[in-house]
């Protein structure tokens, strides 16, 4: 009998082991790059104040949790002031999910431009349609609560059909903070956490430009896996946050959505979903994430987070309790040296048909990617964006490269009468090249880091290629199958090429690109 039960019992450890390895997570893939230096604000003492600094650290583009910072932490405490009734502060645009996920993938289907039109984004979601932790959750009213009073976010467990429910949410602090919610400093404190970059932008910079953005949430929720362009000075004012950092260079790794999608800034993989087998990287719709190196830390009450542009990170609250934490952002000139390239202007008004658009993108795409510092030819930059941004969220194209003409009758032909246009338009000739200088000058620019180029490049060809071939807005398909069959070229003969070596492809069909802290 004890020889049956050692045998039972060494059954369902064994049993157990093969459960827990087959219950692995996406991001037991990651490897770490360490822990993120602490420092004490003891080190701001040969500066003339706390937000002077705060812009030194933010100069060094470096992560960096500072502690000491002088807060009143009773004044922001989730659970004296639920015993005080919620002191009368209300909450609008809750986010919420029910069930078991977790993790929250915040989508905009919508936006506007400067002139107020609004854009339709594409939607596609890939690898998250079918995620088991993952809640996509878009502006509806199904997804959002509005009027909510405090005590009742923090309190609810569980939705009206009795399901697990999970909220979260963010607001201006200048919004919601009064007597009951905040330190007692006044509303001007926030403001030691301002980043003050040169924009190089006509007129001076207004306080507009800064948010305070407090951050509330139920035990266990997660904010997918993002970056942001701005400068982020995170404080940590309740709970405890999980907070996991990649660098900029590791985001060829990360499968981001495309910058015309819904997700843009955020990555299709679904990080706590879990993997079954040996070998992750086969059969898995992500296999460059085996290559992924991130920075972990858990953030406590007091301590400060500086987020720099750029970097990707997940922030999880833990499980003990909800969480409450403000956010500081600020512009950064990365963010403004990067808009202006993507937003530069381009000769493209003498380009009116279907055929005529699609061979001005190609053109002038291969121009500025020939000037590029270390992207290689339109070619390889094209396959990397294509199996990036856009393989997953249509597979059905298989990443083959296929005809850029001939998609209907007679294309052939016109694509010949406009390169014969082309050709003889010198001063239209002049205008492309000059477009494509002043777009690769700006994107060229050392104070970009090579992790950070790369993206703005694919945020930059999207934005010609959806002009040219998206008849629709929110179409996807066509601009995937752009970038495939319309890219397939190698680089221009460019007189004037930049000194840096070309990017070559490796063995696996990756970016030759060194693993840096940028």
């Amino acid at each position: 009998m004890a020889t049956s039960l050692r045998s039972l019992c060494v059954s369902i450890a064994l049993l157990a082991l093969a459960l827990a390895a087959q219950s692995k997570k996406n991001e037991d893939l990651i490897t770490s790059l360490g822990s993120i230096t602490r420092r004490h604000m003891d080190a701001s003492s040969g500066f003339s104040s706390t937000q002077e600094y705060l812009q030194s650290v933010a100069s060094a583009r470096r992560p960096l949790v500072v502690t000491g910072y002088d807060v009143d932490l009773s004044k922001w405490d989730l659970d004296a002031l639920a015993k005080k009734g919620g002191g009368g502060v209300i909450l609008d645009n809750v986010r919420r999910n029910r069930g078991s996920k977790s993790v929250f993938a915040i989508m905009t289907p919508e936006d506007q431009d400067s002139e107020g039109f609004v854009l339709r984004k594409n939607t596609t979601l890939g690898g998250l349609e079918t995620s088991d932790t993952v809640s996509v959750i878009t502006p509806n009213a199904e997804n959002l609560l509005f009027n909510v009073d405090f005590n009742d976010f923090y309190a609810i467990e569980s939705g009206p059909d009795g399901s697990m429910e999970k909220l979260y949410w963010t607001g201006d602090l200048r919004g919601v903070a009064g007597d009951s919610l905040g330190d007692g400093k006044g509303d001007l404190w926030w403001r030691d956490f301002q980043v003050w970059d040169d924009l190089q932008v006509e007129g001076e910079v207004g306080e507009e430009v800064f948010v305070p953005m407090l951050w509330m949430s139920h035990p266990g929720v997660t904010a997918q896996t993002h970056y942001d362009k701005s400068h982020n000075w995170f404080l940590q004012l309740f709970g405890t946050k999980k907070i996991r950092l990649f660098p900029p260079s590791y985001g060829r790794y990360m499968y981001s959505y495309p910058s015309v999608h819904a997700g843009r800034k955020m990555s299709q993989i679904p990080f706590l979903d879990s993997w079954g087998g040996d070998d992750p990287t086969k059969g898995t719709i992500f296999p460059n994430a085996t290559s992924l190196k991130s920075y972990d830390m858990l953030l406590k009450p007091g301590e400060i987070l500086y987020i720099p542009p750029y970097w990707w990170h997940s922030i999880s609250t833990t499980d003990e309790s909800a969480a409450l934490s403000l956010s500081v952002v600020s512009p950064s000139w990365e963010e403004a040296l990067v808009s202006r390239a993507v937003n530069s202007p381009l000769p493209l008004r003498p380009f009116e048909s279907k055929v005529e658009k699609r061979v001005a993108a190609q053109v002038i795409i291969t121009h500025v990617v020939s000037r590029m510092e270390k992207m290689g030819s339109p070619e390889i930059f094209s396959a990397f964006l294509f199996n990036d941004r856009w393989a997953n969220l249509y597979p059905s194209l298989g990443g083959r490269r296929g005809e850029c003409y001939g998609w209907s009758d007679g294309e052939e032909e016109e694509v010949e009468e406009v390169m014969g246009r082309l050709q003889e338009d010198e001063e239209l000739q002049g205008d492309i090249v000059a477009a494509a200088e002043a777009v690769a000058g700006l994107l060229n620019d050392e104070l970009l880091s090579q992790g950070v180029r790369m993206v703005a490049l694919g945020d930059w060809i999207e934005k010609v290629a959806v002009w040219a071939v998206a008849e629709r807005q929110g179409e996807g398909e066509p601009v995937a199958k752009f970038l495939l069959d319309c890219l397939g070229v190698d680089n221009l003969e460019i007189t004037e090429q930049y000194d840096g070596k070309p990017l070559v492809e490796d063995g696996d069909g990756r970016l030759n690109l060194k693993d840096d802290e940028r």
